[in-house]
Formats: structure tokens, C-alpha cells, sequence
């Protein structure tokens, strides 16, 4: 779960620096250390987002496992969240997103 949150916590801040960064001022061979976090995100970020669902959706599909963890609205969240994410990455607007850090 928590290696979800930091993935999707990345992605989030990839986006807002995205939004309010200057394009001019993001050197493309060199990009600051402010971005590196947000890079990995959103370079490889999919690969630990894809990983974290396959072990969560069964899990979440348990009545066991909802009955024994008190916290599993919670699981539920972030992997809504990572979806949410996984889908982002697949758009036009993820594609852009990539390109403008991994590019």
C-alpha cells in the first residue's frame, strides 16, 4: 500500500511541476534535482503501479481479508487512486507528461 502511495504521491507532484514549471527553464539534457522524483514516476512509475494492483484487487476481493484488516478502505483508495493514474498515463495528456520529462 505504501509503495502505491509514493508512487502516486510522484505522480501528482510530476503533474503539479508540470503545470506551474516554465518549459524554458527545464533543460532537457540536465533536468534539476527538484525533478528527479517526478521523473521516476513518471518514466517507470506504471511498473510499480501495475505490480502494487495485481497484489491489491484479490486481496480487496477477499471477504477474509476485509473482515481481518480494519485499513483495507484505505487499500481500496490508493488502488482507486492508481487506477486513476494507470489511466492518466495512457492518455494524450499522460503521453505529453512523459515526454516532457523522460523525452
Amino acid at each position: 500500500m505504501w509503495v502505491q502511495v509514493l508512487v502516486v504521491l510522484a505522480y501528482v507532484y510530476a503533474v503539479v511541476a508540470y503545470l506551474v514549471t516554465d518549459a524554458a527553464y527545464f533543460p532537457e539534457q540536465a533536468p534539476p534535482a527538484w525533478s528527479w522524483p517526478a521523473v521516476a514516476a513518471v518514466g517507470v512509475g506504471f511498473v510499480p503501479g501495475l505490480l502494487c494492483l495485481l497484489v491489491a484487487l484479490p486481496l480487496l476481493a477477499s471477504a477474509d481479508f476485509r473482515a481481518e484488516h480494519r485499513q483495507w478502505r484505505l487499500l481500496g483508495t490508493v488502488s482507486a487512486a492508481t487506477v486513476i493514474m494507470l489511466l492518466v498515463m495512457a492518455t494524450p495528456p499522460g503521453w505529453e507528461l512523459f515526454d516532457w520529462y523522460v523525452g
